[in-house]
């Protein structure tokens, strides 16, 4: 298995990436529509998002 290809760059960093994103708008979206939860989500998007850019660093890059 090539682990040096695009293929598994897309698997692995631009389909979380994008979930986390996501995640990230709709605790966006809750917090404008004054929801309880939306800063819970929105913390949890951020984190999920920090995940990634980690990842990145240590086992891509």
């Amino acid at each position: 298995m090539n682990l040096n290809g695009p293929g598994i760059t897309y698997l692995l960093m631009v389909i979380p990436t994008l979930f986390a994103l996501i995640v990230v708008g709709q605790g966006v979206y809750k917090i404008s529509k004054e929801e309880s939860d939306g800063g819970l989500v929105l913390t949890f998007g951020i984190i999920f998002l920090l995940v990634v850019v980690a990842a990145y660093y240590f086992f891509i890059r």
